[in-house]
């Protein structure tokens, strides 16, 4: 069943707008602009009180520019901002928290070597003498969990925490601090579908409770399954703005694919609109793989046999697991809930993590004897889940970032030397390949929206001729074009030979994708079936652990 199907009865009651909803903030003229890129121009839009509010858009529309102004990371060059009818000027997110504003970034803020509680609490402390009463400020946030159903395991460090746990170490920590008005960029971008539907419950709670919430999301059924009110951005202007339930999925998804910088209205919902998506799932349905489906004559090249890892951290071991992938163009699917298995098979597959059972051979060859940048000469390439933790550089140069793993191809140097013109060169290639909108090679990383630094993360992992592809939520933060790029780009590998396994937490990314789709649960195998023979029940019921 689709997750946002699953929203509880009693969450659903509160879709109902307030009769009386005043603007919470008021925004007019509002712009930023980045060096010779404008971010926000002309803004002007009311959040009202007490609603859910969309923000939709194509990747580097200026949506988390903008949940960044409300929040006082930054500050407007142009226009104004209004917080309950007083215009305000907040210079750094502590102001903005001292009026009931909290935020939920796209990269999750987290100290990693902090225990969970002191993640929560960590600026807000509360304390008498200078003392801080461990075992109250517990009570209080035990007590903050239970209310919102949350799991959380307040005494472990941060660092093993899963990503939806950390995501409620977020939440909490607003709530914590008395947030009245939410902000929430791509807040279900690593959710499973069943924490996906919890999470969305959630954020109905909440507004029942009297909580504003903006939040920026690619995913459209999950917008329509909560929002009361939707924006497209795009070029960083509102282009269109309208009460979720005048407009249809199709409507808004034409909007984002419009790429139209005027601004415009949406038209009627009843009106007659040529469709852009079917049905509006998660990831983008294309075209069945190019071959007709997986071919079973296809000879494995990457085997498991029986392979089992240590506990680490949250993430389940893999228990027993054996699977195998087949060349040439293969492209194998797993998914599961977070916390079970994924990220531990991906890091035991690219090097970076080791098994104490089993055996993985690719092409007969025992791939435990090779290290990470032995197991990269042989063409394997990873994108692994939180690049910009894992694998990017942010404060570096474009250029630089995707000369990683690299710099070390002969073609790239000369007499030892780096060939820096060719590398530019090539990376501008690539990153245009890609649909990568910067300005200059040389820029930081840190300059391109979220979308753009996955965007470039996978031109890096797929450059080149790699023969073996791990991709670990490929689709992780892509807008609708970037997405359906993403699936044209592997297909076309596929058929040259390229081998993938993609790993992911959104069924219909994999489905879109893949010949072949299976599900860990706990970290063992409960099925795998090919595209063809798909059943969306099985996968969900295999998710739960259930035969």
């Amino acid at each position: 069943m689709d997750p946002v199907n699953r929203i509880s009865s009693t969450a659903r009651i509160s879709l109902e707008l307030p009769k009386d909803p005043t603007p919470i903030f008021h925004l007019e003229g509002v712009a930023k602009r980045f060096g010779a890129i404008w971010a926000n121009r002309n803004i002007s839009v009311d959040f009202l009180e007490g609603e859910i509010h969309a923000l939709v858009g194509e990747n580097g529309a200026g949506k988390s520019t903008l949940l960044k102004l409300l929040f006082g990371h930054i500050q407007p060059d142009h226009g104004r901002i209004y917080w309950r009818g007083r215009r305000v000027a907040f210079h750094h997110p502590f102001q903005a928290q001292r009026v009931g504003i909290g935020m939920v970034h796209q990269q999750l803020l987290i100290f990693p070597r902090l225990g969970t509680l002191e993640n929560i609490i960590v600026g807000a402390e509360t304390s008498r003498f200078g003392w801080l009463n461990k075992r109250r400020t517990r009570s209080r946030i035990a007590a903050l969990c239970e209310q919102f159903g949350f799991d959380l395991p307040l005494d472990i460090p941060a660092s093993e925490l899963t990503y939806a746990h950390r995501q409620q170490v977020e939440i909490v920590r607003m709530l914590h601090r008395g947030a009245k008005v939410l902000l929430l960029d791509e807040p279900t971008s690593l959710l499973a579908p069943p924490e996906v539907a919890r999470f969305l419950d959630l954020l109905l709670n909440l507004k029942a409770q009297g909580h504003t919430i903006v939040f920026v999301s690619h995913r459209l059924e999950e917008v329509f399954a909560i929002a009361d009110r939707i924006s497209v951005l795009a070029g960083g202007r509102i282009i269109a703005s309208s009460l979720a339930a005048e407009v249809s999925q199709d409507q808004v998804a034409q909007q984002i694919l419009s790429l139209q910088e005027a601004p415009i209205s949406f038209p009627a919902a009843n009106a007659t609109v040529s469709p852009v998506l079917s049905e509006q799932p998660a990831y983008p349905q294309v075209e069945t793989a190019p071959d007709g489906g997986w071919d079973k004559q296809l000879v494995p090249c990457l085997e498991l046999k029986g392979v089992s890892t240590k506990p680490a951290g949250h993430e389940t071991p893999l228990v027993e697991l054996s699977f195998s992938i087949a060349e040439p163009g293969d492209i194998v699917g797993l998914g599961g809930i977070v916390g079970n298995g994924l990220r531990t098979l991906a890091h035991v597959l690219s090097g970076f993590s080791s098994f104490v059972r089993g055996q993985i051979t690719y092409h007969g060859e025992d791939l435990s004897r090779l290290s990470a940048v032995q197991r990269a000469q042989l063409g394997f390439r990873w994108l692994p889940a939180n690049p910009l933790e894992e694998a990017l550089l942010p404060w570096s140069s474009l250029w630089e970032n995707m000369l990683l793993g690299h710099q070390r191809d002969r073609h790239l140097q000369a007499y030892g030397l780096l060939r820096r013109a060719r590398v530019i060169a090539r990376s501008i290639e690539l990153l245009d390949a890609h649909g990568v909108r910067f300005l200059n090679p040389a820029q930081h990383l840190k300059t391109l929206s979220g979308g753009n630094q996955q965007r470039l993360a996978l031109a890096r992992a797929l450059a080149g001729h790699p023969r073996m592809v791990i991709l670990e939520q490929p689709g992780r933060g892509l807008d609708i074009q970037a997405q359906r790029l993403l699936c044209r780009q592997v297909r076309s590998l596929s058929t040259t030979g390229t081998t993938f396994l993609v790993l992911s937490y959104d069924l219909d990314e994999l489905l879109t994708m893949c010949h072949r789709v299976g599900i860990l649960y706990r970290g063992r195998l409960m099925g795998m079936v090919t595209q063809d023979m798909v059943q969306r029940d099985q996968l969900g019921s295999w998710m739960l652990g259930l035969e």
